[in-house]
């Protein structure tokens, strides 16, 4: 999920409001989780593990959703002899998380194809919130955009709207976005998934300032395992850096994203955004050296997929000039 990756309340039915409309944004279960999806949503996996696996839930939609975080944990880091005890889990989310690791790392096209049938028939009869979550996420890995937005605004919970907004952004309906965030505003303004997902939307219509901004108080307030306050995530650092790209600020984005790939070398979203400081300082080699590390790590990126195609354009004109 990379990050934005998320975790959500068990055995909750698609609420609605009166005349279809979708109830107040509400949160997941009591606020007693709130530090674990906080740590979990600004990518800090592991520590949101250790909360998982240390806090005692009150009830059993808390103990619910802690088990379903702990499989998305798994699912991040990636753990994944954990993942396959987790096919035969009690915990809908558990299973959801285990089914979306074969259907990201499988390379049998039917396998994966049949996963996630499995999953979407998962997420209607459990009415899971995680297991729709991350059902809505392998439908906009499909490109359907429309079928995971519809998906993530069926549930009025700040998380799942998060979703909404991302995946709005990610097709690019970003006055969509828009209205997505004002929706979900006023009812936990202060966790993380709700200013990540602000913070996306300020890049999305020119504030990279105040995107910046976000991004280091939850670096602040989130700090990455033992290293220093400043340092962050990997996906804060990240969202740094394309906060100072947009300002143009370039050297400074290289930075950030040099903090990094010091803890995740062949993370493809810092290798790419590497890629494009090195062409916007004019440093070839550099480039050079991150676009093969993540043509090796991630040869179907849209990146290198676009990068080789164009390649190859250009060998077969030189080819025709000499024929």
């Amino acid at each position: 999920e990379g990050g934005i990756l998320r975790t959500l309340r068990a055995s909750s039915p698609f609420a609605r409001g009166q005349g279809g409309c979708p109830e107040p944004v509400q949160n997941m279960a009591e606020d007693e989780l709130q530090e674990v999806r906080d740590n979990f949503y600004v990518g800090n996996f592991q520590k949101a593990l250790q909360l998982c696996e240390s806090v005692q839930a009150s009830n059993d939609i808390a103990q619910n959703e802690l088990n379903a975080t702990l499989g998305r944990c798994c699912l991040a880091i990636p753990v994944i002899d954990r993942l396959k005890a987790m096919q035969t889990s009690e915990c809908p989310g558990q299973q959801a998380a285990a089914m979306m690791a074969v259907i990201l790392k499988s390379k049998n096209e039917q396998q994966r194809a049949a996963f996630k049938e499995k999953l979407t028939a998962l997420a209607e009869s459990s009415h899971d919130l995680s297991c729709a979550l991350l059902a809505a996420i392998s439908l906009s890995m499909d490109g359907s955009w429309n079928e995971a937005v519809q998906l993530a605004k069926a549930h009025p919970t700040v998380e799942m709207q998060a979703l909404r907004v991302f995946l709005c952004l990610s097709c690019n309906q970003i006055s969509m976005a828009e209205k997505a965030l004002s929706e979900m505003a006023g009812s936990n303004n202060d966790s993380a998934a709700f200013r990540l997902a602000t913070a996306a939307v300020k890049l999305a219509t020119g504030d990279p300032e105040e995107a910046y901004l976000t991004y280091c108080d939850l670096s602040s307030q989130f700090p990455a395992g033992d290293r220093d306050s400043e340092s962050g995530s990997v996906l804060l650092q990240t969202g740094k850096a394309l906060s100072n790209m947009q300002r143009g600020m370039f050297a400074e984005a290289v930075e950030d994203l040099q903090r990094a790939i010091a803890v995740a070398p062949n993370d493809p979203d810092v290798l790419v955004n590497l890629c494009a400081c090195s062409t916007h300082l004019g440093k070839k080699e550099d480039f050079q050296q991150y676009y093969t590390t993540l043509e090796k790590v991630c040869p179907s990126h849209p990146y290198v997929a676009k990068t080789q195609s164009i390649n190859t354009a250009f060998t077969r004109f030189k080819a025709s000039l000499t024929a």
